[in-house]
């Protein structure tokens, strides 16, 4: 039997585990792929079982980190491991779980599945590492290994434009990588070898050594959200890339962003951050309401739901920054929705890109004849746009109003950019519905399979679940 103890290294290192069990998997390309799709899937279905039982282990209602891990790494200098949990990070990687599931659903039909299960392994063992580090070093460690397979994956994976994609990835993280590493070497010596995050955000600085970590935290978290400048990287491969799981992936990464800004914002607002934060509300306000504007316009299906992407994210972190407890937890529930509702639809967006692909057909109309699928996009769509079938939609409702009540223009703006990208996904499922468009000469796409439509019956089910009660499993 587990320990309680020790269940936070286990859901770190049963992934890892689970990649090294599909690199040695058989070297028969059919064979190895089907081994290593089944070791995946093995390993993410029992680290959601573990995830479930430190849910039972954690007291929902007392703040800080819990279940805490200390490993002894080094005596000189002294360095400890540290890891914890609290209600907020295992929501967070129980709903990526579950995303990266569906994710591997979808490349059922993919070719060379092995590297993409290895790479999306090692990726889920190393961001599950990162919400759980409860030190500096390891939280850094964690922090930019996570790149090395998603660099794999998009360059094994990546699709149009992928040289100039990969070449502003890694400019843009190398930048928030030195920065971050030096502020770690700084804060090191501060605290004489004491790495616990949780003593950042009450340290005393002088005013250089401040000006000098407010801005590192900014550029290395900020090089990872779809915000001006760094939002170019993010959209250019996320609108070209046609394999769920590596989209899933991609798409993951700027919540790191958003959490550690969560960990590393200072308690007390002196005029240095007051300064840093208003710059970054107007730059990201801004970015909100043009990423909005362009995915409302444009046409093509694959940068409306980027934008929509986009939009949220801005809205946690704009959300975030007013370092309310409150608001953090609602963000939790919200995004566990969030998460799961885009995995669906880019997992149903790839099965329709490909079958109109191969068929030679155009998108509109398409969903007219195939009830399975149609039922299912609709329903993640309207999941989507903020509909009570998730618990997107109170989370939401109250993330909404906490910014109304801060500050009433950038609310405005946040419900103003909310309703584009809320009107881009309706415009699209509307054109992909539209009987009158549909050309019956043409050929049909094949409807999905009833054990995918099962399975998707079961993801909507958990979300529904979620909107009346996000906890609703601890009461089973």
């Amino acid at each position: 039997m587990i320990e309680s103890l020790s269940l936070l290294s286990v859901i770190i290192l049963l992934p890892f585990l689970g990649m090294l069990f599909a690199l040695s998997s058989k070297s028969d390309e059919s064979l190895g792929n089907r081994n290593a799709f089944n070791v995946a899937v093995f390993t993410v279905c029992a680290n959601l079982v573990l995830i479930l039982r430190i849910f039972y282990n954690l007291d929902i209602s007392k703040n800080g980190l819990q279940l805490v891990e200390r490993f002894n790494w080094l005596e000189n200098p002294k360095i400890d491991i540290i890891l914890g949990a609290d209600v907020f990070s295992v929501i967070i990687i129980m709903a990526v779980h579950l995303a990266f599931i569906i994710g591997l659903y979808g490349i059922k039909r993919q070719s060379r599945q092995k590297p993409l299960v290895v790479f999306g392994l090692l990726f889920l063992s190393l961001v599950t590492g990162f919400f759980l580090a409860a030190d500096i070093f390891s939280f850094y460690i964690f922090f930019e290994a996570m790149l090395f397979p998603l660099f794999m994956l998009i360059g094994i994976y990546g699709n149009i434009r992928r040289d100039g994609a990969i070449y502003r990835f890694f400019l843009y993280n190398f930048l928030g990588a030195a920065v971050l590493f030096l502020a770690v070497i700084i804060l090191y010596n501060l605290q004489e070898g004491q790495l616990e995050i949780s003593h950042f955000s009450s340290m005393k600085m002088n005013e250089k050594i401040e000006y000098f970590m407010l801005t590192s935290i900014f550029i290395s978290f900020l090089s990872r959200i779809p915000i001006w400048p760094f939002h170019y990287w993010i959209s250019s491969i996320s609108s070209n890339i046609r394999n769920p799981l590596v989209f899933i992936i991609t798409n993951i990464l700027p919540l790191t962003g958003i959490y550690g800004f969560m960990r590393f914002l200072p308690d007390g607002m002196d005029m240095l951050s007051i300064f840093y934060i208003s710059a970054l509300e107007i730059i990201a306000v801004i970015t909100m309401v043009f990423i909005a504007l362009i995915g409302f316009t444009n046409r093509d299906a694959q940068y409306k739901f980027f934008s929509y992407i986009t939009v949220y994210y801005i809205m946690y972190l704009l959300a975030l920054l007013n370092h309310d407890a409150f608001t953090e937890i609602n963000i939790a529930f919200s995004c566990f929705s969030y998460l799961i509702v885009i995995a669906a639809l880019e997992f149903l967006s790839d099965y329709l890109y490909f079958e109109q692909e191969e068929k030679g057909l155009n998108p509109d109309g398409i969903l007219c004849s195939v009830p399975r699928i149609s039922f299912a996009y609709s329903f993640f769509i309207l999941a989507a746009v903020g509909l009570p079938v998730s618990s997107l939609f109170v989370n939401n409702f109250l993330i909404v109003s906490n910014l109304m009540s801060k500050n009433l223009n950038i609310g405005l703006l946040v419900v103003v950019s909310l309703t584009l990208v809320s009107g881009a996904l309706l415009k699209n499922l509307y054109r992909l519905k539209d009987r009158e468009r549909l050309n019956p000469d043409k050929p049909c796409i094949i409807d999905i399979k009833r054990k995918t439509y099962g399975f998707l019956i079961v993801i909507m089910l958990i979300l529904l679940m979620s909107s009346f009660k996000p906890l609703w499993f601890l009461e089973m």
